[in-house]
């Protein structure tokens, strides 16, 4: 397999992990919080912003340069 076919097949962990968080949200009853959580999955998506995670949690960042870890 060659090196470009391996990137193509990674999942994208960002969305994977965005989309539990909606779920686990909602079911707490959140609606709120996991609607916000979802608008930001769709920004993502669109390739509008980019969203690390620090300790778990997500942020939204206009340069990843800016993060401390």
């Amino acid at each position: 397999m060659t090196t470009e076919n391996d990137i193509d097949n990674l999942a994208d962990f960002t969305a994977y992990k965005m989309r539990s968080i909606i779920e686990d949200l909602a079911k707490q009853g959140r609606t709120d919080y996991a609607n916000a959580m979802q608008d930001a999955l769709d920004s993502y998506l669109l390739g509008e912003i980019d969203i690390v995670f620090i300790d778990g949690m997500p942020y939204v960042v206009e340069d990843t340069g800016e993060i401390l870890y």
